[in-house]
């Protein structure tokens, strides 16, 4: 029985060292650098430690000592996880405010069914790299599919190969093919469900998120803004903004409308003793619509 550890099922335990294919992931070497320095400079900002390769692996094949088919090797440019919270989910969904991100709890499911595609790599345009040290690769990264540079295969494919240092498991290939080429037909592959529930893979998702934001109703965030705006030393860390956000009470649309409506019940009919008044006004709070209709704020 092979009980050697498994590796992240998107990437192949033993990658072809003797061929690019689609999907490899190269490392930015010093060879890859070199090339960029003199053909696209822009790349080699600190940000970009890899590229993806997007040239389909039937025209990346070497036949001899003669070139592959494809003329060009075209190259996407991966970038971390944090940068694309920072693009695509903060910069959208959040607001930053001294080094702190705020998130309003009712964008919360969007952000997360956002993160959600991304992992299962089901947002056109991107392609998910989790981290597997196994791999040397310790990072999760994000391919960006439209941001895409091109090499030419007879001067680069060599240093290209070079600086290969995962290949994409066969079935994620053709997913990254679907990806590449806006096909509009599933590719199945294996995804979270083989290795979490449900539940996990929701814990995972919003771990992701509150990682990065601060999360709360509009009426919590707005107060802590003044409190930060009047004492933005008090809140050098996270702590002291969950102490914050767990200790102030507000009383929210839904709670002044309970109020509201013990209020009338009372004025109506004083005769009323309290345990009548208490059933009724149960009934009016496991009405769950009226808090959907509310809000929290």
């Amino acid at each position: 029985m092979n009980n050697s550890p498994k590796i992240h099922f998107t990437y192949k335990q033993d990658m072809d060292v003797t061929s690019l294919c689609q999907g490899d992931v190269l490392f930015a070497t010093d060879e890859i650098k070199k090339i960029m320095e003199d053909v696209h400079p822009y790349f080699l900002k600190e940000q970009y430690k890899y590229f993806m390769v997007l040239t389909q692996s039937c025209d990346l094949v070497k036949r001899g000592n003669k070139s592959c088919k494809a003329p060009y090797i075209t190259l996407a440019a991966v970038r971390s996880l944090d940068d694309f919270f920072e693009k695509q989910i903060i910069q959208k969904y959040a607001t930053k405010i001294h080094g702190l991100v705020f998130l309003d709890e009712r964008k919360k499911t969007t952000a997360v069914q956002l993160i959600e595609r991304v992992f299962n790599n089901t947002e056109q345009g991107y392609f998910f790299l989790y981290k597997e040290e196994m791999l040397d690769f310790p990072e999760t990264m994000v391919a960006y599919l439209r941001v895409a540079i091109s090499l030419k295969s007879q001067e680069h494919y060599d240093e290209c190969l070079r600086a290969k240092r995962l290949e994409l498991s066969d079935e994620f290939k053709a997913k990254l093919g679907w990806l590449v080429g806006d096909v509009y037909a599933r590719v199945g592959t294996t995804d979270w469900d083989s290795i979490k529930t449900k539940k996990e893979k929701q814990k995972m998702f919003e771990d992701e998120l509150q990682s990065r934001c601060i999360i709360s109703t509009t009426a919590k965030l707005n107060a802590l803004k003044e409190e930060i705006a009047e004492r933005p030393e008090s809140f050098n860390d996270k702590t002291a903004v969950d102490d914050f956000l767990n200790n102030i009470k507000i009383e929210t649309t839904y709670d002044k409308t309970i109020t509201v409506i013990e209020e009338c019940i009372n004025e109506y009919n004083s005769n009323y003793n309290d345990v009548e008044v208490e059933k009724f006004m149960n009934i009016i709070r496991n009405k769950s619509v009226l808090k959907a209709i509310l809000g929290n704020n």
